[in-house]
């Protein structure tokens, strides 16, 4: 069965917050380590953190037959949305979850008339991959100092 995306509601909260306690783990605990995990699940992903985004509807989520198997998180910066979160299930990936996550970004992005832009580990080869697959481009970072490596699905190439 083909995931749904639909916008998150507070109902949403705990399975979201779980989509976080099962990616981060297994996505940066090898290259970050154990300490990195705990701070950013306890940063990004509390239940105040998740709350106010949803609140503020900046979070879609995927689910498939009425269970929650991915998520994302957008906010605007300048006249662009940033992807801040994109993350599936581990037992859910390399399904087309990510990719359907992606696209409703991009309806965003449309919807303001701005671009979709994104950030990674600079190691992270699987993850350049796939947003390379889904139209992103190199771009240079909003602001100094950052190791993560952007990537911009520009709006204006689509046309």
């Amino acid at each position: 069965m083909t995931p749904i995306v639909r916008p998150a509601t507070a109902d949403d909260l705990a399975a979201v917050r779980l989509i976080g306690i099962l990616s981060w783990p297994p996505t940066y605990g090898p290259t970050r380590g154990a300490d990195y995990v705990v701070a950013g699940l306890d940063r990004y992903w509390s239940d105040e953190a998740i709350g106010t985004a949803i609140r503020e509807e900046r979070v879609d989520v995927a689910c498939r037959d009425d269970t929650v198997i991915g998520m994302s998180e957008v906010d605007r910066m300048g006249n662009d949305l940033v992807l801040w979160k994109l993350y599936v299930a581990p037992d859910q990936q390399h399904r087309g979850v990510g990719r359907r996550l992606v696209d409703a970004g991009k309806e965003r992005a449309r919807a303001i008339g701005g671009d979709l832009v994104t950030e990674y580990d600079i190691g992270n080869a699987t993850v350049r991959g796939f947003y390379l697959r889904q139209g992103f481009r190199d771009d240079v970072a909003p602001w100094p100092g950052t190791d993560a490596v952007w990537m911009r699905w520009a709006l204006s190439r689509q046309r």
